[in-house]
């Protein structure tokens, strides 16, 4: 433990010793007591310790620094090592005490280590004569809500117990001000609000995995995933997707890293995140048995996929993902190409979200199959139809599908057959219902680095062709990525034009 002193104006330093001679302020030997209340038994006060120090001016009886007046400042008093011994002189651990709290004060039980509390060179918002150190928002208020040496100071970061308020507000914003929360410091958000938002410094719903590292971020509802997390691949916790579902039961997070992962899986219940790695590739196939997709969701499960590839599934009739009976599906930054069955079925009131994917198909088969009552909602995200006949988009059944700032061609003579499809800063091959939609005509491969096995990243070409069709606005009803399926940085910026689809070159 160790003792406050102040040295010069507006630095209130830790020290582990005291120096002989050192000045202080003097005080009326009063100056401790805390509405009214002295020092607690065993305690006296040191009227060379400010009252807003952490020990509230309160220290173990017998040590208190005496006013010498042949010394200008305080000397250690009888009890203590005498001026000029060659004794070492060890700091004594300072006794703290509680008081009823009235008034915004630094709390008196918490103790600064090896931390300064400075003033020297920091703007200030003015004065606060007349409060004692350590007041919260009586004179000082805004982005200076501290006083300290009679000044009004920022809060800081590294003593924030100190220079903010008891209660919500523990964060400091960039400004100086006590906050809830910043996005480096969101310890106060939790629950349905587990992120911070930067706008408003207020906890919030999560948009983004990053905000809930380790654990995923339920992007329907905003909030992060529970259960276990769980490391899958070569050398990790578990080596395959199968045994990883059994580890964590109805509710958790998988990190998938790099491999081929040949399997099939139905997730019936609970939530479930499947997340590549950072850098790592990650494919999915299906090739070991014919018949089923290699993710299957039903019985009102949600399931959560960002950086993976589900290709080369086996069957002519199941597609990569098929999503039933209310389930639903979010997938960011993945690829869902190259399965003879079609890449996506939505079934029975489920639900698919595509942000920043390729969607590609081969042959005849529908690449997006939206049947009885499901909705899909893409954005960022670029459809490819296969060879002959096939259809991009189909819907079936009074379900219904919404696009945004995507791209979605075939190679055939119809890209969308959607009676409740809508579209908005979206390119087609025929012009479709919504705003700022573009018609390009008949698909040149060539805007594509490989159409066939759904490599829809944009060639030169490409770029010419659909440059300045999108549009990145905030609060989109998916919230507007900020990378494509890259991790390259999009504009960000309200109404900035953009390229369409998942590729942002």
């Amino acid at each position: 433990m160790v003792f406050y002193r102040k040295h010069g104006l507006g630095v209130l330093a830790v020290v582990g010793a005291v120096s002989w001679g050192s000045s202080c302020i003097l005080r009326d030997p009063d100056h401790c007591s805390y509405n009214g209340l002295p020092c607690a038994e065993g305690l006296e006060c040191d009227p060379c310790i400010s009252a807003g120090s952490g020990v509230n001016g309160c220290v173990e009886a017998g040590t208190v620094l005496d006013e010498d007046p042949n010394v200008d400042g305080c000397q250690f008093s009888a009890t203590s090592t005498p001026m000029g011994s060659e004794t070492d002189i060890e700091p004594t651990e300072a006794t703290t005490q509680s008081f009823p709290m009235e008034t915004s004060t630094i709390d008196p039980d918490t103790t600064v280590s090896d931390t300064e509390i400075s003033t020297t060179g920091t703007e200030t918002d003015g004065e606060c004569p007349g409060e004692p150190d350590g007041t919260f928002e009586g004179m000082c208020s805004g982005d200076r809500p501290f006083c300290v040496n009679e000044q009004c100071v920022s809060c800081l970061n590294e003593v924030k117990d100190r220079t903010c308020p008891p209660g919500e507000r523990q964060a400091c914003a960039p400004s100086g001000a006590c906050v809830v929360c910043t996005e480096q410091e969101a310890v106060a958000c939790t629950g349905a609000t587990p992120a911070c938002d930067p706008m408003t410094n207020l906890c919030a719903r999560c948009t983004a995995h990053e905000q809930c590292a380790p654990s995923a971020c339920n992007l329907f509802d905003g909030t992060c995933v529970g259960g276990p997390v769980v490391t899958v691949g070569p050398g990790q916790q578990e080596s395959n997707l199968t045994d990883a579902l059994a580890a964590i039961g109805d509710e958790g997070t998988l990190i998938l890293y790099q491999w081929i992962y040949d399997e099939a899986l139905t997730i019936s219940a609970g939530t479930v995140a499947f997340l590549a790695n950072d850098g790592d590739m990650v494919e999915w196939r299906q090739t070991s048995g014919g018949g089923v997709p290699q993710l299957r969701t039903e019985e009102m499960a949600t399931v959560l996929l960002d950086g993976l590839e589900l290709s080369l599934n086996a069957s002519l009739s199941e597609p990569a993902i098929r999503a039933i009976t209310f389930s639903r599906v979010w997938a960011d930054r993945s690829i869902v190409a190259r399965n003879p069955g079609g890449a996506i079925v939505t079934v029975n009131n489920s639900q698919a979200v595509l942000r920043n994917c390729f969607i590609g198909g081969e042959v005849d088969a529908v690449v997006m199959d939206v049947r009885g009552e499901s909705n899909v909602s893409a954005q960022y995200t670029t459809i490819g139809a296969g060879a002959g006949e096939a259809i991009a988009v189909e819907c079936t059944g009074g379900a219904t599908m919404t696009a945004s700032d995507s791209v979605i061609l075939t190679r055939g003579m119809e890209d969308v057959s959607c009676a409740g499809f809508s579209a908005d800063h979206t390119v087609a091959n025929m012009m479709q219902v919504g705003s700022d939609n573009v018609a390009v005509g008949a698909t040149d491969v060539s805007w594509f680095v490989d159409y066939t096995s759904g490599d829809f990243h944009l060639t030169d070409l490409g770029q010419m062709t659909f440059m300045e069709i999108a549009q990145w606005n905030e609060g989109d009803p998916l919230d507007d990525p900020l990378v494509d399926i890259d991790g390259m940085p999009r504009a960000g910026v309200e109404g900035a034009m953009e390229y369409p689809g998942a590729d942002l070159p």
